[in-house]
């Protein structure tokens, strides 16, 4: 009979957990932030290295093994079955669940198992613990599953007493063990279901009894280090590869106010150098090790132990490569140029903000100072270095989110990423909650100075806009992952490649939410990003345009163009957009002699397009009552439509000429940074930020050239990505060039116009054309609407402007 059968981790299906994550609304802070980690390719969503494995298989012509994020023997397996071991008890393992059901299932079947401990490290959610517990039940009814780790001790903090027994029962399981640590209650419920004894003396535990779980007496339980070392020659040396985990520390010293970490896990305790050599030495005796992951929440500190350690690994020369968290408040060039001696390719900086009034706040005692100082140090010395940031902490606000982008700029750390505040009444920061105006719980919260969807906002933001560090996508994907990849063969440089197309894959996502198929020119290059065996090397072209240079020069053009909108014009183009939404739209053609339209472009020097734009936005000036016209165009010349929206101002004192020129000018402008255009101007938070308003466009203007090989596009296809866009356009000036000629109509929403206002703006327009195209000097105030001496003048004829009053 094996005591203890100890199962490692479940990667549970992705499909499933975006699913899950998803029905808690697409607006949810979970799903918001999970949202930055997949694409959807194939038809379900893909993480990073999914997708890696996906595309470094084709055409291989040979088996591969998929790479993986947990691809090492889990250090919970080590531990706990060293230290069931260490007590006389008996333990088999599964280390991967999701990729060893067949040798699971062979366990089970025998028969000859007293317990099964699931561990839930790295769980956020029960459905991981779920599927481990049917497999288990399916195959086997006489073991006692017992679930623990931080998942389970959490859930009394979180659940009163029926919540609590609905979510054990939920779970399925026999027993839980309800503690920080729980080695020696699982210990000791192995033991007196070994002897047939109840379980009601085994403290820190729930336990089945009849219809309800019975909960145990509850006391502090310490399992030091020192005394509980592990015991590597217990696992096949061929089980651990090139990765082993460890930890010489428990604990925090410090109280982050946004953390609960040290408040779970007790006072910080940490073993002395002489017992880290040991277990170093015990490593490099398995044969295969070449890269340690020390996962110390604070593993320089003391720094003066953190140096002795690096010097003992320098003097033992082991040859190990590693990883670790560090403190840069807490460093100095003396412990990193040792770090760099030792072996150490990378850490994972825990800075959270970059504006020392937050950081005060989050009782951090690094300060903006320190991470400018360490992360160039650290670079010098060939250490990578990621760092991880918080957004909306209590107190938050755009300019201290600034401040974060513009450290992660400055520093330039190889990678970072942002997340979202998680509003856990387990951290310090819960008891002064009423200070800060905190309202709601986990992902979903507000506070005096933002709400989560504001948060939201500026993680999209710091995604779509930081230029000189790579987001590192979550969820399958993790610093140690660059560590890892490189042992597989992949350069850092490819690394970081494959995660720039990644990510901009991702980018083109939350900026075309409706768009179903990833562009092929950025799928391309990702798959080529993906083959890094191969001699083909992706082209960045198509990621440059979702650079973070990209999108800040877009951002600053975009709001400096519609910065002007007040909250009058707003509520007045909302009724308007309102009745505009019937998606009816009636077309109404009309005739300009060719030879007109051929003056005009022969006179000004322009293409067609731009001409008719020109005295189109002349048109609705004129008939508005104001200098100024915004409106959507839409240019289907080549294989990809141009989409931008257009704020021009035709001055009633310049002549056509001279506007011309300008439109020119501003189209030109405005197709550079069309790629996030309507992002930006669609989104009230990113608009917020720079004292805007969303604007709402009224009409809008599409000039197709089926000559050039392009298949015709409608106005309201080619706006299918912006819906919201599209729906508040009530008239379209609709122009087709082809080898018969020009064709013009006017598309218009029959809610919206009266059948003779429409019929009348062609003979504007055609007025508009014919008046500039003989008399190139004629200001554009004076240019007569119809053949009538009366409208030669800047008066607004009073049939449109009853309708075109916006």
């Amino acid at each position: 009979m094996i005591d203890c059968l100890i199962i490692g981790f479940n990667d549970s299906d992705f499909s499933d957990y975006v699913h899950m994550v998803g029905s808690m609304g697409k607006d949810s802070g979970a799903y918001r932030d999970l949202d930055l980690a997949f694409i959807t390719y194939d038809g379900k969503p893909q993480r990073s290295m999914d997708i890696l494995n996906h595309f470094y298989a084709q055409g291989l012509g040979s088996p591969h093994k998929p790479f993986s994020n947990v691809d090492f023997l889990w250090p919970v397996v080590t531990y706990l079955g060293s230290y069931l071991n260490q007590r006389g008890l008996s333990f088999d393992y599964v280390n991967l669940f999701h990729l060893e059901k067949d040798k699971l299932k062979e366990k089970l079947v025998r028969n000859d198992i007293l317990t099964i401990a699931i561990t839930t490290t790295l769980y956020v959610s029960p459905q991981p613990i779920l599927e481990i517990i049917s497999f288990i039940r399916e195959h086997n009814q006489t073991a006692k599953i017992v679930v623990g780790g931080p998942y389970i001790s959490n859930q009394p903090k979180l659940c009163d007493g029926e919540a609590l027994q609905s979510q054990f029962k939920y779970l399925g399981a026999d027993v839980y063990v309800i503690s920080s640590e729980g080695e020696g209650a699982l210990v000791n419920i192995v033991r007196a279901l070994k002897s047939r004894m109840s379980l009601d003396q085994v403290e820190n535990i729930a336990y089945r009894d009849g219809e309800k779980y019975r909960l145990t007496a509850t006391s502090i339980e310490s399992n030091p280090l020192e005394e509980n070392p592990v015991n590597y020659g217990l696992f096949p040396s061929e089980e651990f590869g090139d990765f082993v985990t460890l930890r010489t520390a428990k604990s925090c010293p410090f109280s982050c106010s946004f953390c609960g970490f040290p408040q779970r896990a007790g006072k910080y305790k940490y073993t002395g150098v002489e017992l880290v050599e040991q277990e170093l030495n015990a490593i490099r005796d398995i044969g295969a090790v070449t890269t340690l992951t020390f996962i110390d929440d604070t593993f320089n500190v003391p720094k003066e132990r953190f140096k002795a350690i690096c010097r003992m690994m320098i003097r033992n020369n082991y040859g190990f490569k590693w990883n670790s968290f560090y403190r840069s408040d807490h460093g100095d060039e003396e412990a990193i140029e040792l770090m760099g001696r030792a072996g150490c390719e990378g850490v994972f900086l825990g800075i959270e903000s970059g504006s020392d009034v937050m950081l005060k706040r989050m009782n951090k005692s690094a300060r903006r100072k320190d991470y400018l100082r360490s992360i160039p140090l650290l670079k010098a010395a060939g250490i990578s270095t990621h760092a991880n940031v918080i957004v909306g902490f209590p107190g938050e606000t755009y300019d201290t989110v600034q401040e974060t982008i513009d450290l992660i700029e400055e520093a330039k750390p190889d990678f970072f990423r942002a997340q979202l505040w998680y509003a856990d009444p387990v951290t310090p920061i819960w008891e002064q909650r009423e200070s800060y105006g905190v309202k709601g719980s986990s992902f979903n919260w507000s506070h005096d100075t933002m709400d989560y969807l504001a948060a939201c906002d500026l993680v999209d933001k710091m995604f779509l806009s930081v230029q000189n560090s790579i987001w590192l996508p979550q969820n399958g994907f993790e610093q140690w992952s660059t560590f890892y990849l490189q042992r597989k063969g992949m350069s850092m440089e490819q690394i970081k490649t494959f995660l720039r197309c990644f990510n901009a894959a991702i980018k083109e996502k939350l900026i075309y939410p409706n768009k179903a198929e990833i562009n092929p020119q950025l799928l391309e290059s990702l798959k080529r990003s993906c083959q890094f065996n191969r001699p083909d090397e992706p082209l960045m072209s198509p990621v440059e345009v979702f650079s973070g240079a990209a999108y800040t020069a877009a951002e600053e053009f975009w709001c400096s163009e519609f910065s002007e909108l007040v909250e009058s014009n707003t509520e007045t183009l909302r009724e308007k957009t309102a009745e505009a939404e019937d998606g009816c739209f009636s077309p109404v053609p009309f005739a300009v002699k060719r030879s007109v339209l051929d003056g005009v472009c022969s006179i000004y020097r322009v293409s067609l397009s731009t001409a008719l734009l020109a005295a189109y936005s002349v048109l609705l000036s004129r008939l508005s009552g104001r200098e100024e016209t915004a409106l959507v165009v839409v240019l289907s010349e080549t294989a990809v439509d141009d989409k931008i929206p257009l704020k021009l101002n035709p001055s009633w004192t310049e002549t056509f000429g001279d506007f011309l020129q300008r439109t020119h000018l501003k189209l030109a402008q405005a197709m550079q940074h069309q790629t996030h255009a309507f992002h930006i101007l669609t989104n009230p938070y990113r608009m917020a930020q720079h004292g805007s308003l969303c604007p709402i466009f009224d009409t809008g203007y599409i000039y197709r050239n089926s000559r050039r090989g392009h298949a015709a596009t409608s106005f309201e296809e080619a706006l299918s990505d912006y819906p919201s866009v599209g729906a508040g356009v009530g008239l379209v000036l609709q122009v087709d060039e082809d080898d018969g000629g020009v064709t013009l109509q006017f598309g218009y929403s029959r809610r919206r116009f009266m059948p003779e206002v429409i019929n009348k703006l062609g003979i504007y327009l055609t007025s508009i054309l014919t008046e500039v195209g003989s008399n190139p000097k004629t200001l554009l105030g004076e240019i007569a609407l119809d053949d009538k001496p009366s409208t030669r003048s800047t008066a607004v004829n009073a049939l449109a402007s009853e309708v075109f009053n916006f």
